[in-house]
C-alpha cells in the first residue's frame, strides 16, 4: 500500500523568537485574521524529532504507537480541539515521518479552524529552523525580537528561568546569535516587539506582506476574540495577552532591574544589542568590568573542572 506523503504539500508560518519576546502576543494578533489560524506551542521538535533515536524505527508498529501516544498526551493536543482516535486512524494513511506526523497535526488542527493558513508559535523552534525547513520546504518564519533587558526581567516570574540573571542573558544572547547565523534569510521576517507595541498596524501590514494576505483592522481587537490557544490556567503568566497592548511593558525593565543587574545583561549581550541598535543604560567601564570578571569566572570554572577530570582518570589509572 502507497502511504501519503502530506509534509511538502504544506506551508505553515511558524512565530519563533527567544521566550518572553512576544510570541504570544504575536499568535493572538494573526489568531484574529479570518484566514489564518495559528497552533499553540507543540514543541514539536525538542519533545519529539529529538528523541527520535528512543523511539526507534517507525515502522515498527509498537515505536509508532508509543510516539503518537505521546503526542496526543500533551496538553496543547487537546487545546487544539483534536481527538486522538481520529489523529491515531490517519496516522496510519500516511508515510511514517516525523515531518508527515508533524503535518498531520497541523493539517487537523487547520480543518477544525475556519481559515486556510495554518501557523504554529513555539518560541525555540528558532533554533531549528533548518530543521523545519528542511521537514516544510514551503514554510516561513517570523522572528520576534525583544530587549534583553525587558526579556530577562520577564523571565524572573516564569518558573523556567535559570534563576541567574547572567544565565538568563546567556539564553537571549544565545537564540540571538543563532537566528544571525541562520541560512534561510529569505523565509524569515524579523520584526522588533517594540516596534509591534509602538505601531501594531504597520507591523502586521509588515506581517500581512510577507504572509501574502490582506491586513484586517479586527486583529488590532484581537484581545475581544477568545482564545482556547492560550491556557492562562496552565500558564498564568501568559495572561496579558488577554487585554489590549500596552507600551508599559517595554521600559517596565528599567524600574524594576537594579543597577547591577542591567549592567551584568548589557554585559552578556552588548555585541548584538549594538547590532540591533539597543541603547545602553550602563557606564561603558562597568559594563567592561563586569565582562572582565565574567571571563575570569569562566577561566577558572573551566581550569576546575578540567583538573577535576584529571584527578579521576589518574585514580582509575592506578586502580
Amino acid at each position: 500500500m502507497s502511504l501519503r506523503i502530506i509534509n511538502l504539500d504544506l506551508a505553515p508560518i511558524f512565530l519563533v523568537g527567544c521566550p518572553r519576546s512576544g510570541t504570544t502576543l504575536l499568535q493572538r494578533m494573526l489568531d484574529a485574521h479570518s484566514r489564518i489560524c495559528i497552533a499553540p506551542e507543540t514543541h514539536f521538535i525538542r519533545r519529539f524529532w529529538n528523541k527520535r533515536y528512543e523511539y526507534g524505527d517507525l515502522s515498527i508498529d509498537a515505536n509508532h504507537a508509543k510516539l503518537l501516544k505521546d503526542i496526543g498526551s500533551m496538553p496543547e493536543f487537546s487545546e487544539m480541539g483534536l481527538d486522538f482516535k481520529t489523529f491515531s486512524t490517519d496516522a496510519l494513511e500516511i508515510n511514517r515521518t516525523y515531518p508527515n506526523i508533524f503535518a498531520l497535526i497541523l493539517t487537523q488542527f487547520l480543518s477544525r479552524c475556519d481559515a486556510e493558513l495554518v501557523g504554529e508559535k513555539t518560541p525555540n523552534h528558532l533554533l531549528y529552523m533548518p530543521i523545519l525547513s528542511d521537514f516544510f520546504p514551503s514554510a516561513r518564519f517570523i522572528h520576534i525580537i525583544r530587549d534583553p533587558r525587558s526579556v530577562v526581567n520577564s523571565w524572573r516570574t516564569v518558573p523556567w528561568s535559570t534563576g541567574s540573571i547572567i544565565e538568563d542573558a546567556r539564553v537571549w544572547h544565545r537564540y540571538l546569535v543563532a537566528a544571525r547565523n541562520n541560512k534561510q534569510s529569505d523565509k524569515v521576517l524579523t520584526l522588533f516587539y517594540e516596534d509591534l507595541v509602538l505601531d501594531s498596524q504597520k507591523s502586521l501590514q509588515t506581517i500581512c506582506n510577507f504572509i501574502g494576505i490582506n491586513f484586517e483592522s479586527e486583529i488590532l481587537d484581537f484581545y475581544h476574540q477568545p482564545s482556547s490557544q492560550i491556557n492562562v490556567k496552565r500558564e498564568p503568566w501568559k495572561q496579558n495577552v488577554n487585554k489590549p497592548v500596552t507600551t508599559d511593558f517595554t521600559s517596565r525593565w528599567q524600574r524594576e532591574l537594579s543597577k547591577d543587574m542591567i549592567v551584568e545583561i548589557e554585559a552578556v549581550t552588548a555585541s548584538e544589542m549594538k547590532k540591533l541598535g539597543y541603547k545602553f543604560h550602563s557606564n561603558f567601564w562597568d559594563r567592561m568590568s563586569k565582562t572582565l570578571h565574567l571571563k575570569v569566572d569562566y577561566v577558572l570554572e573551566n581550569s576546575a573542572s578540567i583538573a577535576k577530570k584529571g584527578r579521576r582518570k589518574i585514580q582509575r589509572t592506578r586502580v
